[in-house]
């Protein structure tokens, strides 16, 4: 099936929200008939000049809200009308590469520094097993019951006081446990963003932020950073020039880029918020994985006026499956974030919150934490090491923790076709555009060590190098015949 999709690079929006926009409304108006056939991600992505992931991720919305199904093997087909077709759901949210179900594009041959999420086997079976088989001696089928739409209270107990590591001063009564980092996003979205509101976001980003605000109407606003934040002067500029109702950021190990937000930046934030009353969403996105001896402090940290809902998410550091996180939410926020969390899905996994639970009391979670530490600062020391050597031209940021690197090309390379001669050689990333609101970035790539081990590195960026540098040597030789 030939489809008449158009891809308006003048828009706001980005190129696989444009295509799931199209053909969501192709469905909706009968212009596609039940179980006909979407083209293949190849042939789309081919025909609008696009990367194979921009059309995966419009499939996977397009899937999220049931609209289309899939067949392994066979390809994206559309739902008949009256087959669970929720015509009139909220736009799912969007996950970066690494969050994407692709296992039926891409297989274990290949090298994958997309993902994010970090490799099973640094995950031991045996103790989730022994807590698990804990949890249900003691509460039986109770553990399969619904809870509190706030949590399950000894978790929220236990994460009251985990939250004191971080110098984190809260009750049980301002945590709240909700499926995933995401959800939370999205939470937060819903109580406190109205259409037409200013929300600011880091740039580069999250997508699957950008895209839960998006969803709400909001008129996205990007802040420069560097490697220690914004620019003090450009964001206040910004602040009064817009008047935000709030401000997504991830100032510890920023995704993409790595960046580390100063001291005095975070307080400046602070400042700011309380100054122009907007609120902070910060993200602590990978805050516990810190390969060096100094201590840093998220934002809500230095927060004496409520101005910081703090969101952290467990998928870096416990089960990513478990899609498990927690916020802490001002008071006066509250019934707002309550609301929206039930209108959501009313509560989270009740056997996965005691699971938590335990691996907290019984200082479990804390070990694992300092184990994924030690492995990855090993895998990280050797990233930074592959790609100085093997890398000509690049250059990149050294934030000595997180999970990412951001890497900058050489002029002549295009990280969206280095991504399709790459694929072909079954290695894999993030190209930069997934990370920007406007199609930008395909300049840069982001790196993840999460999934692969020493070897794989070293094997997956001798790959790379490889690929940039016939690039750039077919850019010189274009030249010189031009010449």
């Amino acid at each position: 099936m030939s489809l008449d999709l158009r891809i308006d690079k003048n828009k706001d929006e980005a190129a696989y929200f444009q295509i799931y926009e199209q053909i969501r409304a192709l469905i909706i108006r009968d212009a596609l008939e039940g179980n006909s056939k979407l083209p293949s991600i190849r042939a789309l992505s081919k025909a609008l000049g696009v990367n194979p992931i921009t059309v995966i991720n419009a499939y996977n919305m397009l899937e999220k809200e049931r609209l289309v199904y899939k067949k392994e093997g066979s390809g994206t087909f559309v739902i008949p009308k009256g087959e669970d077709l929720l015509l009139n759901a909220e736009p799912p949210m969007y996950f970066e590469p690494g969050e994407l179900d692709m296992e039926f594009e891409y297989d274990e041959e290949y090298i994958d520094f997309s993902i994010s999420s970090p490799d099973p086997k640094l995950f031991s079976i045996k103790s989730f097993r022994q807590v698990m088989n804990e949890v249900l001696e003691e509460d039986g089928a109770k553990a399969f019951m619904y809870q509190k739409s706030m949590g399950y209270t000894p978790l929220r107990n236990a994460l009251a006081g985990y939250a004191k590591g971080y110098g984190i001063n809260c009750s049980p009564d301002d945590v709240y446990v909700v499926s995933g980092a995401q959800q939370g996003i999205d939470i937060i979205s819903k109580a406190l963003v109205r259409s037409g509101d200013c929300v600011f976001v880091e740039s580069p980003t999250y997508s699957g932020a950008l895209a839960a605000f998006k969803s709400r109407g909001a008129k996205l606003v990007e802040v420069p950073i560097s490697e220690d934040g914004p620019g003090i002067k450009e964001l206040e500029r910004l602040v009064k020039l817009f008047k935000p109702v709030l401000f997504y950021t991830m100032p510890n190990f920023h995704n993409p880029t790595g960046s580390i937000y100063s001291e005095r930046k975070k307080r400046y934030m602070l400042l700011l918020a309380r100054k122009h009353d907007f609120r902070i969403l910060e993200d602590d996105y990978s805050g516990d994985l810190n390969y060096t001896d100094s201590r840093l402090l998220p934002v809500k940290a230095y927060d004496s006026n409520e101005r910081v809902i703090y969101l952290k998410s467990f998928s870096k550091i416990f089960m990513p499956g478990f899609r498990l996180a927690y916020m802490i939410v001002p008071e006066d926020i509250r019934k707002k974030a309550a609301d929206a969390k039930i209108a959501s899905d009313i509560s989270t996994s009740g056997l996965m919150q005691r699971i938590l639970c335990k691996y907290i009391e019984n200082g479990i979670l804390d070990k694992h934490i300092s184990y994924l530490r030690k492995e990855f600062s090993v895998r990280y020391l050797e990233m930074v090491r592959a790609i100085k050597k093997c890398m000509r031209g690049v250059s990149f940021f050294e934030p000595k923790g997180g999970l990412n690197l951001w890497i900058k090309l050489p002029e002549a390379v295009n990280s969206q076709e280095l991504y399709e001669r790459c694929k072909e050689k079954k290695v894999i990333f993030s190209p930069g555009t997934f990370y920007y609101n406007d199609g930008r970035g395909q300049d840069h790539i982001r790196m993840s060590f999460a999934a692969s081990d020493i070897d794989r590195i070293w094997e997956g960026i001798s790959v790379i190098s490889m690929e940039a540098e016939k690039m750039r040597n077919s850019i010189v030789n274009q030249n010189k015949s031009g010449s």
